[in-house]
């Protein structure tokens, strides 16, 4: 919809917020009345456990063989464990399992054994897949330039064969992290605020050397996955003119790849911003992405993984990380993805930490001076992925709910009720979030003709700190065609038994 001339931006936005808000089928949760009727929605997707996961940067600890880390993997079960994930890929020395000689972007001061053989604990505690994400930028302890790519290749592909010959199959490969900027750069100047740009003074530079890798990797590994780096562009603060024109360097120069990469940890700034202006955030993203990035990747042919999401709290005094609210949105963020079939992994950012990742590290999850945490708990993140990551591994195929009248999220225009439905063997479950402030009563007579039972987890306030079991509340009770969900709560709904089942 095109601006009218005369009218002013403000009162444009304004105009186009009160057509999203009183679009059909979408109303303020205070003027519900009566059930919301519930059905199967469009497009159906296959599905697997592979198309959740989470990235498995851990350069701080604890170890990947620790007994509890594993058991809590094992709880979790991720479909997909990143190694070694993140910003340390591009300066990782997989013999030595740490960083490249030299200091480098992310390094600690104190080494932990992040070896192969250590960190395949955790894949097979998880019973995950390991996406493997090569060092495609610095070697021999420093930035390399096009003339070393065929030794670097050389270097990785036997790494690669290391893994595979250590029982860990090499199915999934990533070519490097977040390329699409000048480099790492905490507040420049930085001296590595420029590695990525040297190693790869362009985008269709990095194209051209990658294609033999991703020929070799074929052939090394067949039936390997391998995904090249690509980014989404929207909603960048000060966006720099090589993330702007990455993909469209990258995609008409690229051979033989079979997705390409992006990432959603997606930003949070404002401390004035309110529950539901947050938490409308992710779906008003999803809009962009797909009319942008996924309609181009389409076009060429290329699946997409999302090889990092979650909330990025810049906020000052982080307000909102490892909140209930940081629970709710990245289950909403899963569910976007999920619903969207051209989108075949999504691994949560990071695995084991602080209150921003999925399990809780130590007692310190929310620093000095926060509330003691439980380690080895699930963090609010850890909660709500687990439990969709739980579904999914009982599914095969998924598809998304429709809502008769969802209620919306204040005047944003993003729905409050978000939802999959997935095919399983003992019948249809649910997968849904409200994140309104209210209840919420669904008909769900369209998909349970006898029956089911609703599993919720909710805490008291969107706001509430999760710092482990005791700060969520959960419910399971049985219906025969209506379920309440309560106020910002994930549940999962379930067929009720059958007799002689």
């Amino acid at each position: 919809m095109r601006k009218p001339k005369g009218l002013t931006w403000t009162a444009f936005l304004l105009f186009s917020a009160t057509l999203l808000v009183n679009a059909p089928g979408r109303v303020a949760a205070s003027s519900l009345t009566g059930a919301i009727n519930v059905s199967l929605g469009s497009p159906v997707r296959s599905v697997n456990p592979t198309l959740l996961g989470l990235n498995g940067v851990n350069v701080t600890g604890p170890r990947w063989d620790n007994s509890s880390l594993d058991a809590a993997l094992n709880r979790f079960a991720p479909g997909v464990v990143r190694y070694p994930g993140g910003t340390a890929a591009n300066y990782w020395s997989w013999p030595a399992g740490w960083f490249q000689p030299g200091s480098w972007p992310g390094e600690p001061s104190g080494q932990i054994d992040d070896t192969l053989p250590v960190f395949g604990s955790a894949p097979r505690a998880a019973g995950a897949t390991v996406l493997f994400d090569l060092n495609t930028v610095t070697y021999q302890g420093g930035v390399a330039g096009a003339a070393q790519n065929a030794a670097m290749l050389d270097d990785q592909l036997n790494l690669l064969r290391a893994a595979a010959a250590q029982g860990l199959p090499v199915k999934m490969v990533e070519l490097g992290n977040e390329l699409y900027l000048n480099g790492y750069s905490n507040s420049p100047p930085n001296p590595n605020e420029m590695d990525y740009a040297k190693r790869f003074p362009t985008a269709g530079g990095y194209a051209t050397q990658m294609n033999p890798w991703i020929a070799a990797i074929h052939q090394a590994f067949p039936g390997v996955k391998v995904a090249a780096v690509a980014t989404d562009a929207n909603d960048v603060n000060g966006i720099n003119s090589r993330r702007l024109t990455w993909n469209a360097g990258v995609l008409p120069l690229l051979q033989g790849a079979d997705a390409v990469t992006i990432h959603e940890n997606q930003r949070v700034t404002s401390t004035s911003a309110s529950v539901a202006n947050v938490l409308a955030m992710p779906y008003l993203h999803f809009q962009k992405l797909k009319a942008h990035e996924l309609s181009l990747f389409q076009s060429y042919g290329l699946p997409v993984w999302i090889t990092e999401f979650n909330l990025a709290d810049m906020t000052s005094g982080q307000l909102w990380r490892g909140t209930w609210l940081n629970g709710l949105f990245v289950a909403e963020q899963a569910l976007l993805f999920l619903s969207e079939p051209a989108i075949a992994y999504a691994g949560l950012n990071a695995t084991a930490g602080d209150a921003h990742t999925a399990i809780f590290a130590n007692k310190q999850g929310f620093g000095k001076g926060g509330p003691s945490t439980v380690p080895f708990a699930l963090t609010a993140a850890g909660t709500t992925v687990s439990m969709i990551q739980a579904a999914l591994r009982r599914a095969s195929a998924a598809q998304p709910l429709s809502f008769s009248a969802a209620p919306s999220l204040g005047a944003t225009g993003a729905p409050a009720l978000l939802g999959e439905a997935l095919t399983t063997s003992a019948g249809p479950e649910l997968v849904l979030v409200n994140l309104s402030s209210a209840p919420v009563t669904l008909n769900l007579s369209a998909v349970y003709a006898a029956g089911c039972t609703a599993t919720q987890v909710y805490a008291p306030s969107a706001k509430t700190l999760v710092t482990g079991p005791g700060s969520t509340e959960q419910s399971s009770s049985p219906a025969v065609n209506q379920v309440t969900v309560q106020p910002y709560a994930i549940a999962d709904v379930t067929p009720s038994a059958q007799p002689g089942g």
